[in-house]
């Protein structure tokens, strides 16, 4: 099986994305299927392993969800492109761009009009803080360099018609 949720930055530096059971981002849920009520919030985080705090930080450039674990399935629901929330009521960014920490909440919804299994991929910039490139602006077109940009993916989350 396919390990979820890493991916290397460099020799022993790696980002970790995690699903958590709320927006406090305190304790993640256990590695493998998670199930959510319809309507409930996805809360995602990622942090580094390995890179020093204070030089760097990262930044969430685009964030999606597909019914399958690969990045390039071509049927894809957009939370988070070009480093803005792609539907500000339903999605929230709470942390990107000002440590090796980002974070976000979606509220999710049947937006693939089934309840199959959903998959959650990032794609994110890790920064050096002096430079201008590392701004969280929403960019309304890619930046010239995104050499240092890598993916994630986590999941599946499954769907519970009732709260559990």
């Amino acid at each position: 099986m396919q390990e979820m949720g890493l991916v290397g930055f460099g020799p022993g530096a790696r980002a970790i994305m995690s699903l958590y059971p709320n927006a406090t981002f305190t304790e993640a849920y256990a590695q493998g299927v998670v199930t959510l009520p319809v309507g409930s919030a996805l809360n995602v985080g990622i942090h580094t392993e390995g890179i020093e705090e204070g030089t760097f930080v990262l930044i969430l450039e685009d964030c999606y969800g597909t019914n399958t674990s690969s990045p390039d399935d071509p049927i894809k629901h957009f939370f988070i492109k070009n480093r803005c929330p792609t539907d500000p009521l339903h999605v929230t960014v709470h942390e990107s761009g000002s440590s090796l920490k980002t974070r976000f909440s979606v509220l999710l919804f049947l937006y693939l009009g089934d309840y199959g299994d959903m998959f959650a991929h990032c794609s994110l910039s890790l920064c050096d803080k002096t430079s201008s490139a590392c701004s969280t602006a929403c960019q309304t077109r890619k930046s010239r360099s995104i050499s240092n940009k890598r993916g994630l993916t986590v999941g599946p989350v499954t769907w519970a018609s009732q709260p559990q």
